[in-house]
Formats: structure tokens, sequence, C-alpha cells
């Protein structure tokens, strides 16, 4: 019985060996994505996907790189990312350079029942509504993005004109201190900073996001437009991770937060606190165009230009 267990041991071994290399062998290999995205509690779906496995589950290998802007990573689509956090301005703009580039799923939403925009002023200040701004200085993230888009939208549907007011470019974090020694009269602030305690105490103009549409797509993913076509299965495995991550969102608040200590590494009292935006991934088109209307209304953009194709489907 040994002699014959010795002569049958290697065969069995071999056939243990060659189906474990079969099923390895019959394993279909992880799409690799390459992300671009910056450091703000709007991109933690993504940091929840990656960390729960769920891009995994769904056959992706994530890749994450942090930049400091991510309107800079438009021409690297393609070569050396896969895929971009974004606004829709920043597809906008693209595709008015002709560049390939589509939107693939929406992000976050600013809505009337969840708000991250604001336009603060001082409370003891001089301006207590949007028209009292003529003549003064606001603070703005950037003169090209999404949110003084939206500011300008607000001040011109109230009648007011946006030449009359000095846009000065600064950080959020900066913009409280700012407001407190009189630099600036307002300021177009987002959370967690619209939030947080001052040196003076604020008030708010409005959310000028609102203007654009309520709801509004407030950011959204990016990615080369010939990648999104050669890789539908992998865009769509993007967007069903997402979607899980956002219901982990909803369901699994204090470890969701632990989520965004970990990749903002925010004090956990701010972490705890922050204001969480609406997550979605809905994207289409006329989410698309209503952002080239609102550009073209304040003079953002000069040429007409179609959303039609502007998002995966």
């Amino acid at each position: 019985m040994q002699s014959v267990f010795r002569l049958l041991a290697p065969l069995l071994i071999w056939a243990s060996f060659a189906t474990s290399m079969e099923a390895v062998a019959q394993t279909p290999a992880k799409t690799k994505i390459r992300v671009a995205s910056v450091v703000s509690a709007a991109w933690l779906p993504l940091w929840v996907a990656k960390d729960k496995g769920l891009f995994e589950a769904h056959g992706l290998d994530v890749e994450i790189t942090t930049v400091q802007n991510v309107s800079t990573v438009v021409g690297a689509l393609g070569r050396q990312f896969e895929v971009s956090g974004c606004t829709p301005i920043d597809i906008i703009k693209a595709r008015l350079k002709k560049l390939d580039v589509v939107g693939i799923a929406g992000n976050t939403q600013e809505m009337s029942s969840n708000q991250q925009m604001r336009l603060l002023t001082r409370a003891d200040g001089p301006v207590k509504r949007m028209a009292d701004l003529k003549g003064q200085v606001v603070a703005t993230p950037s003169l090209n993005g999404v949110i003084h888009i939206a500011t300008l939208n607000a001040l011109r549907q109230q009648g007011i004109d946006t030449n009359d007011i000095r846009f000065q470019e600064m950080a959020f974090a900066n913009m409280g201190d700012q407001l407190a020694v009189g630099r600036v009269a307002a300021a177009e602030i987002v959370e967690p900073f619209a939030s947080a305690p001052g040196k003076v105490a604020t008030t708010s103009l409005g959310n000028p996001m609102l203007s654009v549409a309520d709801p509004v797509v407030l950011t959204c993913w990016m990615a080369n437009g010939q990648w999104a076509k050669d890789n539908r299965a992998a865009v769509l495995a993007w967007r069903a991770a997402l979607d899980e991550a956002n219901q982990y969102i909803q369901k699994n608040d204090k470890a969701s937060r632990a989520v965004l200590t970990k990749w903002t590494r925010l004090p956990d009292e701010i972490a705890n606190a922050v204001r969480l935006p609406a997550y979605s991934t809905r994207l289409d088109d006329t989410a698309i165009d209503t952002w080239i209307k609102a550009s073209l209304a304040v003079g953002a953009i000069n040429e007409k230009l179609t959303a039609a194709g502007a998002s995966f489907e």
C-alpha cells in the first residue's frame, strides 16, 4: 500500500497544482484605473470604495493620486490617468478645446435640502444683501470655477452689474480671516469652512449655486473619451462601485467619517461634525448643459457648445 501511495503522491500533487493554476488562469484580470482627485469631503465615495474593497469586488484595480487642482489633469487623461475628479466646467472647457473628454459619473449635487455653498459676509458689516456688494471686494477660490460662475449667475439674476464688484482669488482656509480684518466684504465659501467658527460672526447672503439649478451637479468624474469607449465594462463597474460606496456612507456614518479622517487628515472633531455633501453618480448631458447655459449667461465662455455626448452612456 505504501508503495502505491508513493507512486500516486506526485500525481496527486501535480493534479492539485494544475487545478490551482487553471483556477488562476480563469480568474479575469482586474482593470487598472489610475485616478486623480483632491483632498475634500466631496470625494469620500472614492475613498470608501477603495478602502472597503468595492472597486476590487467589481474587477477594478484603482490607484489614487492626490493632486492640487484637478483642472490641470485634463491633458493627462488617457496617458497618466484614466479617470479624474472634476466639475462640469472642466468638461465644458475641455470640449471647447476639442479634447476627447467625457463625464463618466456624477459625484456630488448641491440642493436646497443639503447645501455646501454660502456667500458669507460679516454679520456686523455694511453688506446686508447682494446689491450692497457694489464697490466691494469678494473672495473667490477661483475666477474660472463653478463656485464663481454660480455667484456671477446669482448676481446677474438680481440685476447686479458684476463689473462693479472686485473678485479676489484666495484659499478657503484664508477667507474667514480676511472677512474678520475687513479686506473682503464677502466670501464664496463651502463646507467645512462655511460652518467653521471664525473670529467674527457671519451671515449668509444666500447660496448662489442654487441659482443655477436645484439640484445641480457640483462635482463629477471625467475620463478620456476613447478610453471610456474601449473600456465600457470598467466604466459601468466604476459607477456600480461608487453607488455601493454612497449606500455605505448613508448606512455607516461613523465608519465613513473614519475613512474621511484617514484620507484628509482632518482632526476627528471636524471630520465628525462636517456636513457631508449629497452624493450621487447621476450625470447626463442635460446636467452639463445646465452649466453651459450658466457659463454663457455670465460670459465665462463665449462660444456656443452642445452638451450632446458630453456624458458617457
